[in-house]
């Protein structure tokens, strides 16, 4: 059974990160294959293929770090147009 679980899992990252090729917009592209490669190196790690492991850590990683910098630019984008508002109300004055 617990093999049975495994190889769902390993099913459902394989055909989560095939499905990531048909995505255009970049921050779901990067989330996909985020959740697909984490689901393949869980398999890998539990069948114990080292090549598996660490191709699906680094492109798990890549994409994190790069989830991280879209989130930090949208969040600045968002403090700009907060403030950017309040300074030209500022010089209206």
């Amino acid at each position: 059974m617990e093999n049975i679980v495994f190889d769902v899992i390993s099913w459902v990252g394989l055909t989560i990160c095939i499905g990531a090729f048909f995505i255009k917009d970049v921050f779901w592209l990067r989330l996909t294959t985020l959740i697909g490669c984490s689901l393949l190196f869980v398999y890998y790690s539990h069948i114990a293929i080292p090549q598996g492991v660490i191709s699906n850590l680094l492109v798990l990683l890549i994409n994190a770090y790069y989830l991280i910098r879209f989130a930090k630019a949208r969040k600045a984008e968002q403090a700009a147009r907060q403030t950017a508002p309040a300074s030209l109300t500022a010089q209206a004055e």
